[in-house]
């Protein structure tokens, strides 16, 4: 079994640069792993999706969420991230 990758001071601070982003801009995101996942109940107008591609998400059509990888890239994967890694939600919309 591969050794679990240490989670840099880097990636702890993109974290939760990115928590702010989502809290201030009222998105539905959530933390899997160590990467921050956005989703919306309908297709978001342009300038939310200008507004997520300015922060370094793209868009995983795979999974129909806006994902950021927070410094901690890696190859798409077949199984769900979310039945392999911890998560939570870290902003709900209002």
């Amino acid at each position: 079994m591969a050794a679990k990758k240490e989670i840099t001071e880097e990636v702890k601070a993109k974290i939760a640069e990115l928590i702010e982003f989502c809290k201030k801009n009222h998105f539905i995101a959530e933390l899997v792993g160590c990467w921050v996942w956005v989703s919306f109940d309908e297709k978001p107008d342009e300038d939310t999706r200008k507004t997520l591609k300015a922060a370094g998400f793209r868009w995983v059509r795979k999974r129909s969420k806006w994902a950021h990888n927070c410094g901690r890239p890696c190859r798409s994967s077949k199984s769900n991230p979310w039945d392999k890694y911890e998560h939570q939600y870290i902003s709900q919309a209002s």
